[in-house]
């Protein structure tokens, strides 16, 4: 078994198992009634094509995972929450550091790791990072990074959204950490690291941009440095590719 791997029979269900009906994230839900506005109220609605009695599934992103049905359509909808469930958070947590790469990469790099269950993302400043967001420019891509990560949220029935930290410099992004530098020029390879972060309740992995990092970025994160293989991968290859073996390997994924 992969080392903190469990069992099939020791994992919660799968909270897309849960519930049926197009997924949304609401405010948390203290009776038994909700109501979706905006956005989720005209695609329900007018893209969808919901009618009276077609159920709904929502989660309110602390965890609370619940079957709704739609009572009334319009502007608003109204729903009728019956069951609950209540989605305890994974262990261990999974934050990935990413360095800013160019363009709209990142867009994409949060909506994949979104699907596979990454619980944070931070975005940061790196010495080799040439996309240079700084103020309204920095809030404004953050925004748009975290409605990606609520999109993909519903498209995969997550229970808690993807979280989505603001722009951050690299030296400040690894306060307290443990987890894994992914660093083409480490000589240890991921899995060999993992063995020994099984027990951790929560870990961080960091991914440098498109020209890599450098030495003094590697030490800045105070994480054991790991490779991915003997091949050079795109930086938004490496984080999906990371990611998706640091979940297998701890028993999350797969």
């Amino acid at each position: 078994m992969s080392p903190g791997a469990r069992g099939a029979g020791d994992r919660a269900p799968s909270p897309a198992m849960l519930t049926r009906g197009p997924h949304f994230f609401v405010d948390p839900v203290a009776g038994d009634s909700a109501v979706l506005r905006g956005d989720d109220a005209h695609h329900l609605a007018a893209v969808l094509r919901a009618r009276a009695g077609d159920p709904v599934s929502l989660a309110d992103g602390t965890g609370a995972l619940m079957q709704a049905r739609v009572v009334a359509l319009g502007d608003e909808v109204r729903l009728a929450v019956g069951e609950r469930h209540d989605v305890p958070p994974p262990r261990p947590s999974l934050t990935v550091v990413h360095a800013l790469p160019r363009g709209r990469k990142l867009d994409e790099v949060v909506r994949r790791l979104s699907e596979v269950g990454v619980d944070r993302l931070v975005p940061a400043r790196s010495q080799r990072t040439q996309a240079r967001l700084d103020g309204h420019r920095a809030a404004r891509a953050t925004r748009r990074w975290r409605a990606v990560a609520e999109a993909a949220g519903k498209q995969s029935r997550r229970a808690r959204p993807l979280r989505v930290a603001d722009v951050t410099p690299w030296a400040q992004a690894f306060a307290g950490a443990t987890g894994v530098t992914l660093w083409e020029e480490a000589r240890r390879p991921l899995r060999d690291v993992l063995a020994g972060l099984a027990d951790e309740d929560a870990l961080t992995l960091a991914i440098g941009p498109e020209g890599g990092m450098t030495e003094e970025e590697v030490r800045a994160a105070g994480l054991p440095a790991a490779s991915l293989g003997p091949t050079l991968l795109r930086t938004e290859t490496a984080a999906l590719v990371a990611v998706s073996a640091t979940l297998y390997a701890l028993g999350r994924l797969g």
